[in-house]
Order: C-alpha cells, then sequence, then structure tokens
C-alpha cells in the first residue's frame, strides 16, 4: 500500500470524525493559525494505534512520504497524526531522517509541532547517535529560525542526568538577549527539567545570568522553590 492510500484512508477517518464546534474552539486556542477538524487527543490516538494495527508492514516504509501529505494537509490534526506514527516507530529510525524532521520543524511551525519533534523524536535519534548531534545542534543554536533555536534548547529535555549541561548552556547564553517569548519559555523549560537532577548547578546558573528574562529565570526555579 503506497502513501496516497495510506492518506485517504486517514483523511477519510478525519472527516467522519470531524466536530466543528470543537475545531472553531481548537482553532481560537491556536491563535486561529490553523484549520482543525475538531477531534480530540485520546480519539485521535486510539485511531493512530488501530491504524497502526492494521497497516504496520507498510506505514514504516512509507511514513516520510506519508508525512509529506499529512504535512501538507490544512488540518492540524494531520500533523498531529504525523507525530503520532513517527514517535510509534522512532526507535527503528537512524540519522538519516534528520533532514525531514528539520523541514517538519520549520514548516507550518508552532509550539505544538517543534515540542513534538525535537525532545521525542530528534532528542532520540541523537541519544543514540550522538555523533550526527553537533552537526545539526551547532547550526540550530545559531540560526535565524526561532523553532531551531527552540529545538536546540529542549530536544534533550527527556534526557534526564544525561542532559549535556554545556552544551544546553551554550544553547540558552546564545539567545540570551531574546525577546521572543518562546525562547524564553524554552531556556525556563530546559533549566527547569534538569533542576530534577542538578538544582544547585541551576541556582549557581540563574545566579550568574541576571541578564536572562525574567520568565526564563521564574520557570527555571519553579520546581526548587516547590
Amino acid at each position: 500500500m503506497k502513501s496516497n492510500d495510506l492518506f485517504d484512508i486517514i483523511k477519510a477517518w478525519c472527516l467522519q470524525q470531524s466536530n466543528p464546534k470543537a475545531a472553531l474552539a481548537m482553532s481560537a486556542y491556536m491563535k486561529n493559525q490553523f484549520e482543525f477538524y475538531g477531534i480530540n487527543a485520546p480519539v485521535r490516538k486510539a485511531f493512530v494505534a488501530t491504524f497502526k494495527k492494521d497497516y504496520g508492514n507498510h506505514i514504516m516504509d512509507e511514513l516520510p512520504e506519508l508525512t509529506r501529505w499529512l504535512w501538507n494537509d490544512d488540518h492540524r490534526e494531520s500533523q498531529y497524526i504525523a507525530l503520532d506514527l513517527w514517535a510509534a516507530y522512532i526507535k527503528k529510525m537512524n540519522p538519516d531522517v534528520l533532514p525531514q524532521l528539520e523541514n517538519m520543524i520549520i514548516t507550518k511551525s508552532w509550539w505544538d509541532t517543534v515540542d513534538g519533534i525535537a525532545p521525542t523524536l530528534v532528542g532520540q535519534i541523537m541519544k543514540r547517535y550522538p555523533e550526527v548531534r553537533d552537526i545539526y545542534i551547532d547550526r540550530w543554536i545559531i540560526s535565524q529560525n526561532m523553532w531551531l533555536q527552540r529545538s536546540a534548547i529542549i530536544f534533550q529535555l527527556k534526557y534526564g542526568k544525561d542532559t549535556d549541561w554545556d552544551l544546553l548552556c551554550e544553547a540558552i547564553l546564545q539567545h540570551e538577549h531574546s525577546k521572543e517569548f518562546f525562547i524564553r519559555k524554552a531556556q525556563g523549560w530546559a533549566l527547569r527539567q534538569y533542576s530534577r537532577f542538578a538544582p544547585d548547578k541551576v541556582l549557581d546558573f540563574v545566579s550568574v545570568n541576571p541578564q536572562l528574562s525574567g520568565l526564563t529565570k521564574k520557570e527555571a526555579l519553579r520546581r526548587i522553590k516547590e
């Protein structure tokens, strides 16, 4: 079964499940940047589980092209379904998929998709293949694209104690004077996550970098002050 056939199955299901009232609310929540079918996450994830069970023999080989179909669709749930499928197969992926993941980050970009790509997909590949990490992250850190900057900051969110602290500091300090909400929020989020394992390092980092935004510092210290 080819990618266009798989996409047609997904599209038909989405149309069947569409809820115009819910779609309006979802679109409003996303600042009216995207259209929605109005399908909630539990229903979508249940469908993806069934879809994977029914067509698993085809999805892996067709996923890159199927993703292109889903990413081109006007409805945001199509991008969410693509990310659900990638998450299901990411352990079988190698660094060859990173150019496509990078393109997904910078296309139809918003926090919902970027935050689904960077820690869960990119982060997992780079942890398994550390030799490719700097090829991408060094470039993303200095990129003019805000979403690549954010990805460089948060791709280690699931690394826990294995977080490369020096790299995280570099990614944050490269944009220490950023006025972008999503960069400031990401900086604080990443620091807060790491504070679970090294609160003293995070406290010291915030203390010696008073130039960081109030939002960054507030988010960074939230867990420590609890």
